[in-house]
C-alpha cells in the first residue's frame, strides 16, 4: 500500500459527486447567526446575570458558525460549489467576509498553499527560527502563535500575495474589505454595545484561538512532498462540531483530493480509511483537544537547532522568490 493510492475508484467516484442541496447550509448558518443577534438584542437590557451567560453561549456558537461558513468559502475557492465562477465568487465572498479578510487575496494564497505545502515559503509553515534562535523564546513564540496569535502572523504574511493579484483583483480585494468593515462599523453605530461585543467581538477572539489551534494541528511539524502525508485529520468523532465546521477537520483528505466537496469528506474518510497506509492512519485523530495538548507538549520540547539546520542550506529570500513565482493549483472543473 502507498499513502492513499489504494483507495478503490468507486469510493473516489462517490466522493466527487455533487449535491447542491448542501448549499442550503449557507442560509442555515446565517439564520443561526441572525438568531444569535436577535437573542442578544432581546436580553441587552437585562442584568449581567442574564446577559453574560447568554452572551458567552452566543459567542461560542457564532465563532463556530463563522468557521463553518469559512469552510464553504474555502470550497468556493477550489471550485467545488458551483460551475459558475461568478456564483462561486459571490458565495465565497459572503461566506468568507465574517473572517474580516479579503476573499480574493485568500483564494490566491490558498491555491498556492496547496502547491507549496510545508515548504519553507509556505505561510502555513511557521518557521520560528526566522524570529529567534533562543530555545526558550522560540517556545514562547510558538505557543503564542499556536494558541491565539496565528491570525496576526497570517496577516503579516498574506500581504506577500497582493502583488500576485491583477489590477482588477486588487480593486476587488479593497472593495471586499471596505464593504465588510462598513457593515461592522454600522453594527457598532446602530446596535447596543453588548450586542456587537458578543455577536462579533468575543467571537473574533474565539475564532483567533480556533484558527491558531487548528492551524497547528493541520501542519505543525508536517513535511512537504506527498499530499497524503502533508497534514492531519482530526476530530473525526465530533459529529456536531463537524456539522458546524462543515468537515474542515478532514484536512488530510482535502489535501490529497482537493476536489472532494466539504459535505462528502466524512463519508469518504470512513469508506477510504481501511485503504490508508499506516503512516496516514497515524495522523488521523478522533478527538480535538487531546491533539492540541499533544502538539503543545511537542512545542515545549522543540529543537531549535534542528529547525535551524533544516533550512541552513537555503537562501531564504531566493527560496521564497522561487516559490512565489509558481502558480497555485487550479480550481476543480465541476
Amino acid at each position: 500500500m502507498a499513502a492513499m493510492d489504494d483507495v478503490p475508484r468507486e469510493i473516489l467516484q462517490a466522493a466527487y459527486k455533487r449535491n447542491p442541496l448542501y448549499v442550503l447550509k449557507v442560509p442555515l448558518h446565517f439564520a443561526l447567526l441572525a438568531g444569535c443577534g436577535a437573542l442578544l438584542y432581546a436580553v441587552h437590557e437585562q442584568s449581567w446575570a442574564v446577559k453574560l451567560p447568554v452572551g458567552l453561549m452566543c459567542s461560542l456558537l457564532v465563532a463556530n458558525l463563522i468557521r463553518g461558513l469559512g469552510a464553504i468559502g474555502h470550497d468556493a475557492v477550489h471550485g467545488t460549489v458551483f460551475k459558475s465562477k461568478l456564483a462561486s465568487y459571490w458565495l465565497g465572498v459572503a461566506c468568507w467576509a465574517p473572517s474580516g479578510m479579503s476573499y480574493t487575496v485568500y483564494g490566491n494564497y490558498h491555491l498556492h498553499h496547496h502547491r507549496i505545502t510545508n515548504t519553507y515559503p509556505d505561510v502555513d509553515n511557521f518557521v520560528v527560527t526566522d524570529y529567534t534562535k533562543s530555545p526558550a523564546l522560540a517556545k514562547v513564540i510558538l505557543l503564542a502563535v499556536y494558541t491565539f496569535a496565528y491570525p496576526l502572523y497570517f496577516l503579516t504574511q498574506i500581504v506577500r500575495y497582493v502583488p500576485r493579484l491583477t489590477a482588477w483583483q486588487k480593486i476587488r480585494m479593497n472593495l471586499e474589505l471596505v464593504v465588510w468593515w462598513a457593515i461592522v462599523a454600522a453594527g457598532v453605530w446602530f446596535l447596543p454595545g453588548y450586542v456587537m461585543l458578543f455577536l462579533y467581538g468575543v467571537p473574533f477572539v474565539l475564532g483567533a484561538i480556533l484558527a491558531s489551534t487548528t492551524s497547528m494541528i493541520e501542519h505543525f511539524e508536517m513535511e512537504p512532498g506527498e499530499d497524503a502525508y502533508s497534514s492531519r485529520t482530526y476530530a473525526t468523532k465530533h459529529i456536531f462540531m463537524n456539522f458546524l465546521w462543515n468537515n474542515v477537520s478532514f484536512h488530510n483528505e482535502h489535501h490529497k483530493f482537493p476536489g472532494i466537496p466539504w459535505y462528502n469528506l466524512r463519508s469518504f474518510h470512513e469508506a477510504a480509511y481501511p485503504y490508508y497506509d499506516e503512516q496516514v492512519k497515524k495522523e488521523c485523530y478522533e478527538d480535538f483537544f487531546p491533539v492540541v495538548f499533544m502538539l503543545w507538549k511537542r512545542i515545549l520540547k522543540v529543537d531549535v537547532a534542528r529547525i535551524e539546520a533544516k533550512y541552513a542550506a537555503l537562501n531564504h529570500e531566493e527560496e521564497r522568490k522561487k516559490h512565489m513565482e509558481l502558480a497555485g493549483i487550479s480550481p476543480v472543473n465541476v
